[in-house]
């Protein structure tokens, strides 16, 4: 199909016209943000980056025009700038708070008594977490700040937050559940 086709689709369609795109390029794109967001994000992150970047191409596709790029060319700088932004969001949340820094946050925790064994259980949990997840939850249950405040932080949707907090929470009740239950 050529891209004057599948513009033509697009533009008559825009689901059946998005779904030949993502047919197409969704392997192109992946490759793309993976380059770029793995050494520091996720496949998670990259799946997300892929379809941000499939969002905003089928918002623009009123605004495309053949003559200056194909929609291949297109959604390659859609994709480059979403995962180079994203990999500045990640880089940034890496930052806020590192391993040691997430040990001297007073926490709630602390409130019960916690032996040293459970303490260092806790923080080795977390440390197996990848970034943004670790951030996350140190933002949420040390910091007690909201989804929706972390996700300003961290230029996510309250929604992303919400997701990933209730993965990790259960990624950290399997890494502790012998500690404190066994």
């Amino acid at each position: 199909m050529t891209d004057k086709e599948l513009l033509k689709k697009l533009k008559k369609n825009k689901s059946s016209g998005l779904s030949a795109v993502i047919d197409l390029y969704s392997g192109l794109l992946y490759k793309i943000a993976a380059g770029i967001i793995l050494p520091l994000g996720t496949k998670e992150d990259v799946e997300e980056c892929v379809s941000d970047s499939f969002l905003a191409f089928y918002g623009e596709i009123d605004k495309i025009d053949l003559e200056k790029a194909s929609i291949k060319a297109y959604l390659a700088v859609i994709t480059k700038r979403r995962a180079i932004d994203f990999y500045r969001r990640l880089k940034r949340a890496s930052e806020l708070i590192s391993d040691e820094a997430a040990e001297s946050i007073p926490s709630a925790a602390e409130d019960f008594t916690l032996t040293e064994e459970r303490k260092s259980a806790v923080f080795s949990a977390l440390s197996k977490l990848e970034e943004p997840d670790k951030t996350i939850v140190i933002r949420r249950f040390y910091l007690g700040e909201t989804a929706a405040e972390t996700g300003r932080v961290l230029g996510m949707s309250e929604g992303a937050v919400q997701k990933r907090l209730e993965r990790s929470k259960s990624k950290l009740k399997a890494e502790l559940g012998g500690v404190f239950y066994g």
